[in-house]
């Protein structure tokens, strides 16, 4: 597993879609959720959940409906 803090940010590019789930797993059964305080972490941590998910799946296969989630 390769995760940096670059200039840009947090590159987790080099993170296996099994490493995902594992890290996922591992913060919801953490005792401790403060870490869904900070919005850079929150939003990190639903990145993580979407990309070790069915989602991801049909979301790269063209399979999901964005509708429901474009601007109006």
């Amino acid at each position: 597993m390769q995760v940096e803090m670059g200039d840009d940010g947090l590159d987790v590019s080099g993170i296996s879609r099994d490493q995902c789930a594992m890290l996922v797993e591992a913060l919801k059964a953490s005792s401790d959720q403060r870490f869904m305080e900070d919005a850079d972490l929150r939003r990190l941590f639903k990145l993580l959940a979407v990309l070790q998910s069915d989602v991801w799946d049909d979301m790269t296969a063209g399979r999901f409906d964005f509708n429901s989630y474009r601007r109006q």
